[in-house]
């Protein structure tokens, strides 16, 4: 037992040393604000400045403590970041890379699906998008290619299928919205369809289905309820090219129980038409409140009211 406590003693002074290098966390709203826990989706920790190097290492965690960010900073306040910034995706791979420099970003992009396959890359100066940008299918095949003058987009975009084949070319204005636009069938026919550059997913029946689908599979934990706990559960999500959910976390909780429950349900969700750009299948990211309440009856049957989906903001700067 002696032995025991002496390799432990030395562990918990490392730990205790670890938490005196960073400074109080600092909660943050859907738009990088500071705010109060109650109204943060995620939080940055910045360990104490590096007198060698003059700069401050930082991570950005969502509310159930997923890593979502690292780099670091020149400056705390106001922060300013300087140096390799990291995004990630839930599973811990990285999402995407950037150098900052006087808190925009400088340099090559590289952006990289879970299992590390490139997605897409292109050139940043002084915060903007700049030169070739091109992105890429899951299976390696070029997925769009194209043009950027000081952010803005120019010239010929042209959009690939999966196979190879053209998908959609278009033709930007001075403000880089769409002048001209034009979709193709992969048998290279013009596409008679409606043309849109972008179609969110779509659930079987609709919007009222999906909220119809939550209210009637969430059980209110019976602890929860015992415990009168109200509010909601934020519940982050991806429908992939195939319409499938997955990606599937808690960004903003409420209880353990009530977490894992919303987790459960919207993980339950069967396939969506998927979203498409450019006419093409298109994996896209939402989040959904869920809330609990204490007016759920298992007897009568009434559950609490649902709200609609909104697209998540991503966080990464070429997105």
């Amino acid at each position: 037992m002696k032995i025991r406590y002496a390799l432990l003693l030395p562990c918990l002074w490392c730990v205790h040393l670890g938490l005196a290098q960073s400074l109080p966390a600092v909660y943050l709203n859907d738009r990088d604000e500071a705010t109060v826990p109650d109204s943060a989706t995620h939080y940055r920790i910045v360990d104490r400045k590096n007198e060698l190097l003059g700069t401050y290492a930082m991570r950005e965690y969502s509310l159930s403590g997923t890593l979502l960010l690292r780099g670091t900073l020149s400056t705390i306040d106001p922060p300013v970041r300087n140096g390799l910034l990291t995004w990630y995706h839930p599973s811990g791979s990285k999402a995407g890379q950037v150098h900052y420099h006087d808190d925009e970003a400088d340099g090559l992009y590289v952006g990289w699906y879970e299992d590390g396959r490139v997605s897409q890359r292109g050139e940043y100066a002084e915060g903007q998008r700049v030169g070739r940008w091109i992105s890429v299918h899951r299976n390696g095949q070029k997925r769009s290619e194209g043009r950027y003058n000081a952010g803005r987009a120019v010239g010929e975009w042209h959009y690939f299928y999966d196979t190879g084949e053209l998908s959609a070319i278009e033709m930007p204005d001075r403000q880089g919205k769409p002048l001209a636009l034009a979709f193709f069938n992969k048998d290279g026919s013009p596409y008679m369809g409606k043309v849109r550059t972008r179609e969110l997913p779509q659930f079987p029946g609709g919007e009222a289905a999906l909220l119809n689908y939550v209210t009637r599979s969430t059980t209110y934990p019976r602890n929860i309820r015992r415990k009168g706990i109200t509010g909601n559960v934020y519940v982050s999500y991806t429908v992939g090219e195939d319409g499938h959910v997955g990606q599937v976390r808690v960004v903003q909780g409420l209880a353990p129980e009530a977490d894992q429950e919303a987790r459960r349900v919207v993980a339950s969700l069967p396939p969506f038409e998927p979203g498409r750009e450019y006419n093409l299948p298109t994996a896209m990211t939402f989040t959904i409140p869920i809330y609990f309440a204490p007016n759920f009856s298992l007897l009568s049957g009434i559950r609490p009211p649902q709200v609609p989906p909104s697209e998540a903001r991503a966080s990464a700067p070429a997105e």
